[in-house]
């Protein structure tokens, strides 16, 4: 066979591959967001499972090295995943309020924002003339004003469920006096206002102003939501399983998909993927314990109770995943508290200030924390990323995925940044681009 007819069959066969590549990488791609689409509900419980399995993996080496069988591994690592979820939720749900908890707690915020509001105004009720406050900018808070009571408001519904529960005769532990007399204030409030349809629909409900089978329709409501819950993260233990069994079938699925003379590329950027992903969990996992437990602690100091404490961190600290989320639902939550708490004492005497100043202290000496030394020591260089990508990435994220593509937008940038620099340094390596 002549040079050239052999040089024509190799850059046929050359462009024969690269169409075929091409043609692959574009199927699976499609098929891949066809099925994250179709499948979104199983998106969440699968990342989960992935995430808690690959910050498992350390663990189970260290468990090899000592001796232990693999199996006997596994059934301890997947054992204690268990025994965590179980006891994180229990202890979340004791500390959620419960029904009776949540009514009490909106007549309180319904009372405290009015009475803020009219404070605020320098107004004694909605009828009184205000300060110059008031006289520049009461049209423009009046609206803002309203729809807050709307949002907060007990319904028809609600209000005859908190009178039930402030009967002690029916109720051995009622509804305290004090929530009560709030409960009669935001009565006297000229809103919300209840429209006439819903005066004309009140009139056929059944008793205690509930409409007829509402209960049974909700208990079938909450178990069927149940059900779907549990059919959805069922998956979560699987994919946790399986994938601290594999021994590197992946890794080698992937290396094989690749042409020989790429092997050394495509294990490179496996490599500094795995490397980056680790990092980054690593040090959010620590990032988040330790802004929640400084919540956590900065709001037992001012005087939290240690529900509440408790319940703040552990949301704070959870939504730090996302960036620039964990400090503003600390902020929002604490304020919210603060607002309504009675009695609040600082465990320092010189701390007894305002329980609102206090929060706002708590949130900025924890953002001090976090910037300056769990940031750089935790995470150092595993998301070195621009504020202005983070921003634009969280927001994009949350856009076409909702919360799932805010909670995975900045690890998923991570990786395509891994994989670039990767593919540009090793392209420049071998000499294949200047």
């Amino acid at each position: 066979m002549s040079f050239k007819k052999t040089v024509d069959l190799n850059s046929d066969r050359l462009r024969r591959s690269r169409i075929f590549y091409f043609l692959l990488f574009l199927f699976f791609f499609v098929i891949g967001g066809f099925l994250i689409l179709a499948l979104k509900s199983l998106v969440l419980p699968t990342l989960v499972g992935m995430l808690s399995a690959y910050l498992c993996i350390p663990l189970l080496n260290i468990l090899r090295r000592k001796g232990i069988p693999k199996g006997a591994s596994l059934l301890i690592l997947f054992g204690g995943f268990v025994f965590i979820l179980f006891f994180l939720g229990k202890q979340i749900v004791d500390i959620l309020p419960d029904e009776k908890e949540k009514l009490e707690l909106r007549v309180q915020i319904q009372y405290k924002v009015n009475e803020q509001y009219l404070a605020f105004t320098g107004r004694d009720d909605f009828d009184s003339e205000g300060n110059i406050i008031h006289s520049i900018f009461g049209e423009e808070l009046q609206p803002v004003i309203e729809n807050l009571n709307d949002f907060i408001a007990l319904t028809r519904e609600e209000r005859e469920l908190f009178n039930l529960y402030s009967d002690p005769i029916q109720y051995a532990d009622p509804i305290d006096k004090r929530v009560i007399g709030y409960f009669e204030e935001v009565s006297k409030l000229p809103y919300p206002i209840e429209s006439e349809e819903t005066k004309v629909e009140s009139e056929d409900d059944g008793p205690f102003g509930l409409a007829p089978n509402v209960e049974l329709m909700a208990g079938d409501s909450k178990i069927a939501k149940l059900i779907d819950a549990l059919s959805t993260w069922i998956v979560l233990p699987f994919v946790f399983i399986f994938l601290l069994v594999d021994d590197g079938n992946i890794k080698k699925f992937l290396i094989d998909l690749m042409p020989n003379r790429y092997f050394e590329m495509s294990l490179t950027i496996l490599d500094n993927v795995d490397d980056a992903i680790g990092n980054y969990l690593r040090g959010t996992l620590m990032q988040c314990s330790l802004v929640g437990l400084s919540f956590f602690v900065g709001l037992m100091v001012i005087g939290f109770d240690f529900d509440a404490a408790a319940l703040i961190g552990i949301l704070a600290g959870v939504a730090n995943a996302i960036p620039f989320l964990g400090p503003v639902l600390g902020l929002g939550i604490g304020l919210v508290y603060a607002m309504i708490v009675e009695d609040i004492n600082s465990i320092l005497p010189f701390l007894s200030f305002d329980p609102i100043i206090g929060v706002l202290f708590v949130v900025l000496v924890v953002q001090v924390l976090d910037n300056t030394i769990f940031q750089p020591m935790v995470l150092g260089k595993a998301v070195n990323l621009h504020p202005l990508v983070v921003v634009l990435g969280v927001t994009g994220g949350s856009i076409i995925f909702g919360f799932v593509g805010m909670l995975f937008a900045i690890p998923t940038i991570v990786v395509f940044k891994v994989i670039i620099a990767t593919i540009y340094k090793q392209l420049k390596l071998y000499y294949i681009i200047y």
